[in-house]
């Protein structure tokens, strides 16, 4: 890595050759993949030059892979006494020697990728390494340079059917490189497709050796398949194409009321697959119990082999294991198959295999009741003839017989109904006897009780009254009372008691001194006559 002097009014010059900006430095620098091209950059290259004018190689990553220890050493005796130690980028070149003497070469490394981005070309990767717990234990970052990235992306594709993505686990070709700004990553040189496909094969055979000790593998196919189907649902992608292919029939058997298509819808690529495609099982279950379906179909539509990675996924293996329901799966891949796709009851290779499964069954047994229905039609027609003529020939022996026995009955019925005529008179007579004694009787006792209503009305009218008139006097004796009390409380009475009452020369009350103060004479009355008296200022009234 080459950095360079560039001006801010030539970066967009320097950029489009192909230099690219670093945020740590803040300085713009030539790529390890056009070290090859530095006469490109030659105006803005640092001003160190040798006899041929050219930039001096002697820079610091020339110098990184010169620097031994001994050297490091010997700059420490050149510092001054006030300096210390070894200057951090000399110990961070010899790091680099060290690595690149003891990884002269590429090195295969087993890692998973965590990110991936492109940028003008390059593939810049995080690859990353986690233990049985799922904890990362290792990360680094690598890179792809354009020179290489298409011819080996491109092979890459083309054998595992699939771009290389998130969540991959790849062996790859890398060479060791550290920097003593950027430090440690890896130079991608080769990748090996048939270890990445292993891998997968490898993870299918884990779940299902733990579906089979769980004794649930081959639990779904233990479920019966309707003879014909009313009510399915149906686990898929939205917007899938492999869903349009599956609808096109499905919506025709939903539009004539042949059959009822519920969908769900889950991710079936990318981290979210585990947990959409676990809570849609859900939906599903929950919904059965109330009104149940007759399968689940989980289908998808073609894709990229290693696209089948996503849906190895052992809980989900093991809940349709357990499904209340058979499972029938389209996944999309004719000689590939899932997990999904072993533990299902049956397996298709793709959408419209199943559908059509689906319709051909319900044709089948359409046709099978049609076929029912002509012989019990023909069954029927011959019955129902045979039935009319026995019909007819019963009806015949019953008019003979009936009319036999009418006159029969008739002999013998009408000295009974002379019977019953003259028993029911002498009945109906006796009862009417009896219901006018009854009404005397009732009137005579209804009389009774009136009379004595009536004698107890009028005593209790006789006691209201005389109840009436003592109240009425004990009030007016209280009425009394209360008017002697009044007449005994008037300014008279009170005369006679001792008090007086003071008054103005016109003959208003006064109330108080304050006000008695105001005149100079005011007039006492008492009970036997008034007195003047003359009115002189008290000390101990206040204000």
């Amino acid at each position: 890595m080459t950095f360079l002097d560039v001006p801010f009014r030539e970066k967009d010059q320097a950029k489009s050759l192909g230099a690219r900006w670093d945020a740590v430095s803040k300085r713009w620098y030539v790529p390890e993949a056009l070290s090859d091209e530095l006469d490109n950059f030659q105006k803005w290259l640092p001003q160190k030059s040798d006899s041929t004018g050219r930039p001096n190689q002697n820079s610091i990553d020339t110098q990184t892979m010169s620097l031994d220890l001994s050297s490091a050493k010997s700059s420490v005796g050149s510092l001054s006494s006030d300096e210390k130690g070894v200057r951090l980028s000399q110990v961070l070149n010899k790091v680099q020697a060290t690595l690149r003497q003891g990884f002269p070469g590429g090195v295969w490394v087993v890692a998973e990728i965590a990110n991936i981005n492109t940028r003008r070309g390059h593939v810049y990767l995080e690859l990353t390494e986690t233990n049985d717990h799922g904890q990362a234990i290792a990360n680094c970052r690598a890179m792809i340079w354009q020179s290489q990235a298409t011819r080996l992306l491109q092979r890459f594709s083309t054998e595992t059917g699939s771009d290389l993505a998130i969540g991959q686990k790849v062996l790859l070709l890398a060479e060791v490189n550290f920097h003593e700004q950027y430090g440690f990553s890896l130079v991608i040189q080769d990748l090996d497709p048939s270890y990445t496909l292993g891998e997968l094969e490898q993870k299918l055979n884990k779940i299902r050796k733990n579906l089979i000790l769980k004794g649930i593998y081959q639990l779904n196919k233990q479920f019966e398949l309707p003879n014909d189907f009313f009510r399915i649902a149906v686990i898929a992608p939205p917007d899938a194409a492999g869903l349009g292919d599956f609808r096109a029939d499905a919506d025709t058997l939903q539009k004539y009321g042949l059959c009822e298509f519920k969908y769900f819808y889950s991710s079936f690529q990318g981290e979210a697959v585990e947990h959409e495609m676990l809570a849609a099982i859900e939906a599903v279950r929950s919904l059965h119990q109330a009104k149940p379906y007759d399968a689940l179909v989980i289908i998808r539509g073609g894709g990229a082999k290693l696209d089948l990675n996503m849906l190895n996924i052992e809980s989900v293996a093991d809940t349709l294991c357990n499904a209340v329901l058979p499972v029938l799966s389209g996944i999309g891949h004719e000689r590939d198959n899932t997990i999904l796709d072993e533990v299902a009851h049956s397996r298709f290779d793709t959408p419209s295999k199943v559908i059509g499964f689906i319709k051909n069954q319900i044709i089948q047994q359409a046709k099978t009741a049609q076929t029912h229905w002509s012989l019990i039609e023909n069954s029927s027609r011959l019955e129902v003839q045979r039935l009319h003529q026995k019909i007819n020939k019963l009806n015949h022996d019953i008019t003979q017989n009936s009319l036999s026995w009418v006159y029969r009955w008739q002999k013998r019925v009408e000295p009974i109904n002379f019977d019953i005529r003259r028993l029911s008179e002498s009945r109906v007579s006796t009862i009417n006897h009896n219901i006018e004694a009854l009404h005397q009787q009732i009137n005579a006792e209804v009389v009774q009780k009136v009379k004595l209503v009536n004698r107890e009305i009028g005593q209790l009218k006789e006691a209201i009254n005389q109840e009436a008139q003592r109240a009425i006097a004990v009030q007016k004796q209280q009425i009394i009372q209360s008017i002697a009390f009044i007449l005994s409380s008037g300014p008279k009475s009170q005369l006679n008691r001792g008090f007086n009452i003071a008054k103005d020369t016109s003959g208003k009350p006064i109330t108080s001194a304050k006000d008695a103060l105001k005149h100079q004479t005011i007039e006492l009355e008492f009970t036997d006559g008034s007195i003047v008296t003359e009115v002189k200022q008290n000390q101990s009234i206040k204000e």
